[in-house]
């Protein structure tokens, strides 16, 4: 399909896979597809700017995060942050309206054929189609209103801004700024029953806003604030609503016209840097409007289709947009006047010169109506992954360079996993996956990948491809690799392998019907060159270990995706990590688990992110991880100690290495922490290369491994507690 982007500057139209169809989402033929003049012209001026402008823009945040990146990372992963930004393509476009061409699975709201406005940048993009959360869909009754429709995103913007401003019956109001937001915020103000007040630049914004029936319309270049006092007998109005651009000098004017005990709503995009007096000595309420209204970047309310209760949360973000889709339809407001031009979307230079030389309020991009045949046979015959089914096809080696499908590029394949793969001399990368078009294209320029594409199983049913690397969400990793290695392909996985007990069960039947896979997940801990240099001296030991492992892990939100229940949580998605070492070191397996964990009131302080497991193995050791939110970041992350046979042990992040009993030679100390991502993927691809190959990590420690960390997971939950493991 069709789909508009933007790099450094330039606007250009691309050939891409058709999107993804979500389980709540829906499937959307685009018709219309409205262009801000506003938005999406400064977007482009942003991306003509170097990376050292942009640097330089906020120089204090992003030395912070590539200073960050070469402490996590080393140089390589800072490198690979600054290439990615240097090859960064981004969607455009945020509002559109369309026909509903598929329902995913859990879809009740829409069916095939409603016709809809939809929101959400990349989301809903100057694409052909899009794949929408049906909370960011509203449907239109009667097609003929579709162009207008594309501006629900514009007018639900304005309606939260109307919102904040808790306007009463015959209150006065200031709408600064008449631009696209502005003139639609103007008219909401009117139907509110409030005398409205617009202030602009432009005298042809003014004069539209007049036409349009707003009361004052009055030129920011004039004597405003005297204008306004005179017309409201010195009062001030009651709120002032910002939907202008640009520098704090805005909100400082604002004051002077607003009444004591007054409020100010911000919009638009604009400095935050304004003196403090006038709030003070007037009392304004200051408040911030934020996008389309309450659900808005709420995770479980866009993409899970959690609702907010309506007696409590009268107005979200969908119900903002049914309500301005339900005035548009009555005739309650005047929009035909902010669509200037319809643009064929082979014409994208010809739309955003047209509005930054004519300066027009909008656009739109036309799409056609015809439906490809491509799209729709690719909907009907995409199936769910089938972990029922458990035959494979053998695995075997390639004669030439090993041809990669990787599978997710996230953050953490950006700066770690695509590197490593980038220089291996016996892999490529063939095709890269990934559901965000944008993301796709500027991994696959800075990677080179051959091929690109949204849907897994292209890359497990290319023949021309030998091995898949998974780094999807944790909830995908268990299917996604089943279904690679039932297509005969190597399969390197990030962790975990499983994320419940029931895809456990699954994986170690898999692995009895088929021992001959070559299949690793990345417990890159275990290939750490401290870790193999620890190693090699325990393998002369004549007791069991004691290991104490710390893990100080850092507070992420409850809302991050690695938190949520599908993609398993913390202990599952990091600690095995730490339990897939404790294998490794011992050469044994666990045979009981004791549990102990705290749960304070405090974000920081629940369970699953404080606790202590003490884990004794088959040969006698006994292993012990202690893993923390609560911890200070400055001490560092990992630290392990080790005793045995009267000598000690002790690593300190990735980057000291001392041993106390042991020769002087043994102690190391490097600059930047190594982790042992490389070495592991090396490796794997490596023995890729040979038929037969030994599996990289024993596949009954990856099952020992996993069970140990829904074993702690579960004992966790319950606040603590013991188990022992069947042999």
């Amino acid at each position: 399909m069709k789909q508009l982007f933007l790099k450094k500057g330039n606007v250009y139209l691309e050939d891409v896979p058709a999107p993804v169809l979500e389980s709540n989402n829906i499937l959307v033929k685009v018709y219309y597809s409205f262009i801000s003049s506003g938005t999406e012209l400064a977007a482009i001026s942003e991306s003509e700017k170097n990376l050292i402008e942009r640097f330089a823009q906020n120089s204090n945040k992003n030395t912070n995060k590539i200073f960050g990146a070469v402490k996590s990372d080393g140089p390589i992963g800072a490198f690979a942050l600054i290439k990615n930004r240097l090859n960064a393509v981004s969607s455009l476009g945020y509002a559109c309206s369309g026909k509903v061409i598929a329902i995913g699975a859990d879809v009740q709201r829409f069916k095939v054929g409603d016709y809809v406005a939809c929101a959400g940048a990349n989301i809903a993009n100057h694409a052909e189609y899009i794949s929408v959360p049906v909370k960011l869909a509203t449907k239109v009754l009667n097609k003929n209103n579709l162009k207008q429709a594309s501006l629900t995103t514009i007018g639900a913007i304005a309606m939260q801004g109307v919102r904040r401003a808790n306007l009463a019956l015959g209150e006065t109001v200031v709408v600064l700024g008449l631009g696209l937001i502005g003139q639609i915020t103007a008219q909401l103000c009117k139907l509110a029953g409030c005398k409205v007040f617009g202030i602009d630049i432009e005298p042809s914004r003014l004069e539209t806003a007049r036409q349009n029936g707003i009361d004052f319309v009055l030129d920011a270049n004039s004597a405003v604030a005297d204008q306004i006092n005179f017309f409201t007998n010195h009062k001030g109005v009651d709120a002032t609503i910002i939907t202008a651009t640009g520098d704090s000098g805005i909100i400082n004017s604002a004051m002077q016209y607003t009444r004591r005990k007054g409020r100010v709503v911000l919009v638009g995009n604009v400095d935050i840097n304004f003196d403090r007096n006038p709030f003070y000595s007037k009392e304004i309420d200051f408040l911030i409007s934020c996008s389309y209204g309450p659900g808005r970047y709420d995770n479980d309310y866009e993409n899970k289709n959690i609702d907010y209760p309506y007696s409590y949360v009268r107005w979200t973000e969908n119900r903002n947009m049914e309500l301005f889709v339900d005035f548009l339809e009555n005739k309650k407001l005047k929009l035909d006047f902010l669509i200037d031009q319809e643009f064929d979307i082979n014409q994208p230079e010809s739309a955003y010169t047209y509005l930054d030389k004519q300066k027009g309020l909008g656009a739109l991009f036309a799409f056609g109506q015809d439906l490809s045949l491509d799209i729709l046979n690719e909907i009907k015959n995409y199936k769910n992954l089938d972990t029922q089914n458990l035959s494979v096809i053998k695995y075997l080696p390639p004669k030439n360079k090993i041809q990669v499908g990787f599978v997710g590029a996230g953050g953490f394949a950006k700066v770690k996993l695509l590197p490593i793969l980038f220089k291996n001399r016996y892999a490529k990368l063939h095709t890269l996956i990934d559901k965000d078009n944008a993301n796709l294209l500027t991994v696959a320029k800075t990677y080179n990948a051959k091929k690109i594409g949204n849907i897994a199983q292209k890359a497990f049913n290319d023949e021309d491809i030998n091995m898949v690397v998974i780094a999807t969400p944790h909830k995908y990793h268990f299917e996604q690799s089943l279904e690679a290695l039932k297509n005969g392909k190597a399969v390197f996985v990030e962790k975990p392998a499983v994320v419940n007990f029931e895809q456990l069960y699954k994986l170690e039947q898999f692995f009895k019907l088929n021992p001959d896979i070559y299949y690793t997940v990345d417990f890159n801990r275990s290939f750490a060159p401290f870790n193999l240099i620890i190693k090699n001296v325990l393998s002369n030991r004549t007791n069991p270990l004691m290991i104490n492992y710390r893990i100080n892990a850092g507070y992420i939100a409850q809302d991050h995706w690695v938190n949520d229940k599908e993609n398993g949580g913390r202990i599952i998605g990091e600690a095995c990590h730490i339990f897939d070492l404790f294998g490794f070191l011992t050469d044994a397996s666990p045979i009981s688990v004791s549990v102990q964990s705290i749960n304070g009131n405090h974000d920081s302080s629940i369970n699953t992110d404080n606790f202590v497991a003490t884990v004794l193995m088959s040969d006698g050791s006994c292993c012990n991880l202690i893993y923390s939110s609560l911890g200070n970041h400055d001490m560092g992350k990992e630290n392990m100690e080790i005793l045995f046979d009267g000598k000690s042990i002790v690593m300190q992040d990735y980057k000291v290495l001392k041993g106390f009993g042991l020769p002087a030679s043994f102690n190391r100390t490097d600059k930047y922490p190594d982790k042992g991502h490389q070495y592991i993927f090396d490796e794997f691809v490596f023995n890729a290369r040979i038929a037969n190959s030994k599996q990289l990590i024993n596949l009954k420690r990856i099952i020992d491994t996993s069970k140990l960390a829904l074993t702690v997971d579960k004992l966790v939950r319950k606040n603590g507690g013991f188990e022992v493991f069947e042999n």
